[in-house]
């Protein structure tokens, strides 16, 4: 539909909405409602696949239509940011804002359904304000404050003894392909909200492990890992130490100073994949210290200031950052949506026909994706593609707020060495499913909330227990629920580095329908549940696969690279070129909201100082 694969055989009751066309009323726009293949959607890459293969778009008869003192390119997080950044300093600029996408936000992207007459939210993208009190600068924790959003209300909307209360834990899938049986264990000690696999006692943690179905020597290896605090490297300095650690990778540190057995490292072997979206083999041990086999490590770098102990991870809103992206276009944009706060605006409806108005200060126009940015004269001019027709608009200024890999396609005045820099920024491929559930009975049933598939394709979990404003998480195993499924393709154990495995990774994503993800879902989530009565064709309600093969922002490491060499190229890669500026996540070479945020803050500084 629209380009877009609908699986047919075996859909049972799944409604699907329809993937958008053309011809879709104005009034009848509303893209978080979309279901099917969402994230990097068809429409939303095939220029910029065009402009990467060598194949230039037609611009000689595309004249200036529009002026501006400001064109973003990105309505992202980080574009969106500029845009507020820049009509803060310039009250009365104009300002248009473009984005490939057929909705804002990036990967700030909101799942909505609706069920039995109810709304169900889910994130597809950028998950939570993570760490905001430490990790966030002064920068970005003012541009919260000047949205409404404090972040101490999640400690009460954040239902913080949600899992406690129904019982609900960690869970390890272990599939017959991997592993030679299909078997869901339940983690007997702590509770998944407390992120916490640190047994209580080595009676409950061997029970644990000793349901694994690996060989004997791989039990009592992970029985230690789990529950010592060896220091396997005991009278080593500090530099010594540090060293070690971030130039092995955490599989080989397990193999070479734990002699960890091949079944150890194969139920491991996922364990990094939320925060790097690539397994232990390419992972330094130094990003690993909450795993098996660490606590010594972790231990001693917290003693030697050199380990930092993270906020509690509740800063989350029903849908994700979207709520951030939500705030900032009703603030850009008056009247887009009702409300001024953090509670309104998780329930709140966007009227979409309103984003790109001829009498407003600002213009969000999607599915418009920018084929071409230079200086000219005393202005910027941008060519973008919009309905198959190529457009030029001009202005003051520019801000190029998307993808790093993207830039050296549409920007002509970058320097080699700015390309290069730029190019070296490959973002991480990633999927995140929002499957709607008519309940979570079969989970309750069997203690979980969250199951990692050790040999699998999906991770699943109940989404966060958050609720605010008019919106209510569900109250109990009867009612439906949100639950996430998570995938990071790679090409693991073969010797290849982080970059390499990204780049295969995308590959394989994009060469997948949404048939065959709906296939695996059905597959995997039957096998993990079925101890618990789930029946996929009764129970799910509704799927969105939100498919991000440029997803994380690429993070430097001391195992695959130069930590002075990545500073340079990371400055060299955002210098600004005439009046153009360079925003987002890659900018600063990591994949959080308030690195975005912060970059937006320095490009309009640049072009305003």
């Amino acid at each position: 539909m629209n380009g877009v694969a609908l699986a047919v055989t075996g859909v049972g009751s799944i409604g699907w909405a329809k993937a958008g066309a053309a011809d879709e009323p104005a009034a009848a726009y509303y893209p978080p409602s979309r279901a099917g293949l969402r994230g990097s959607h068809a429409g939303s890459f095939e220029a910029a696949h065009r402009l990467r293969d060598g194949l230039p778009f037609d611009l000689s008869g595309a004249k200036v239509e529009e002026r501006y003192d400001l064109i973003v390119v990105g309505a992202g997080i980080s574009g969106l940011a500029s845009a507020h950044y820049y009509i803060k300093r310039n009250p009365k600029a104009r300002i248009l804002v473009l984005d490939t996408n057929d909705d804002f936000g990036g990967h700030a992207k909101r799942n909505e359904f609706q069920i039995d007459g109810r709304m169900i939210l889910g994130y597809g993208g950028t998950q939570s304000i993570d760490s905001p009190k430490h990790h966030w600068s002064k920068v970005a924790q003012a541009l919260l404050s000047e949205l409404n959003i404090d972040v101490d209300r999640f400690k009460s909307a954040f239902d913080q003894e949600f899992y406690s209360r129904w019982g609900l834990n960690h869970g390890v899938f272990f599939n017959t392909a991997g592993f030679g049986v299909d078997k869901l264990v339940r983690q007997p000690f702590g509770q998944w909200g407390d992120w916490d696999e640190q047994a209580r006692d080595a009676q409950s943690l061997r029970a644990y492990i000793d349901q694994f179905p690996l060989n004997e020597r791989a039990r009592a290896q992970l029985i230690e890992m789990y529950g010592s605090k060896r220091d396997v490297l005991a009278g080593t300095t500090t530099e010594r130490r540090r060293m070690i650690l971030e130039h092995t990778s955490y599989r080989d540190f397990l193999k070479q100073y734990w002699q960890a057995d091949e079944d150890v490292l194969k139920f491991l072997q996922k364990r990094t994949h939320g925060l790097w979206a690539v397994g232990i083999d390419a992972v330094p041990a130094s990003e690993s210290l909450s795993l098996p086999g660490m606590a010594a490590q972790r231990a001693f770098l917290e003693k030697a200031g050199l380990a930092e102990t993270p906020e509690p991870y509740i800063y989350h809103f029903p849908d994700g950052n979207a709520s951030i992206a939500r705030m900032l276009v009703r603030r850009l944009i008056p009247g887009i949506a009702p409300g001024d706060s953090m509670e309104d605006i998780v329930s709140a409806r966007f009227d979409y026909s309103r984003l790109d108005l001829q009498d407003q200060a600002v213009r969000i126009r999607l599915n418009s994706t920018a084929v071409e940015v230079r200086n000219a004269d005393k202005e910027v001019q941008v060519a973008y593609v919009r309905d198959g027709k190529s457009v030029r608009a001009a202005a003051h200024d520019c801000v190029l707020a998307c993808y790093h890999a993207m830039m050296p396609y549409i920007a002509p005045e970058l320097s080699a060495p700015q390309k290069a820099a730029m190019h070296s920024n490959v973002r991480a491929p990633l999927v995140y499913v929002n499957v709607i559930l008519r309940n979570w009975q079969a989970w309750h049933k069997l203690g979980v909330a969250y199951i990692a598939n050790a040999g699998g394709m999906f991770d699943a979990y109940l989404d966060f227990p958050v609720s605010l404003g008019d919106y209510r998480f569900s109250a109990d195993p009867s009612q439906p629920i949100c639950a996430h499924l998570e995938y990071m393709p790679g090409a693991p154990n073969q010797g290849l580095n982080m970059r390499e495995q990204y780049r295969l990774g995308r590959s394989t994503l994009y060469s997948m329908s949404f048939a065959d993800f709906e296939k695996q879902i059905r597959l995997e989530l039957s096998a993990m549940l079925q101890g618990g009565g789930f029946d996929f064709d009764r129970d799910v309600a509704a799927i969105t696969v939100n498919r991000w093969p440029h997803g994380y922002a690429y993070t430097p490491t001391p195992l695959y690279d130069d930590m002075d060499q990545m500073q340079k190229l990371a400055k060299t890669a955002r210098k600004r070129v005439g009046r153009i500026a360079i925003a987002n996540s890659d900018s600063g070479w990591d994949a959080y909201t308030h690195v975005a945020i912060d970059q937006a803050h320095r490009a309009v500084t640049e072009l305003s100082g």
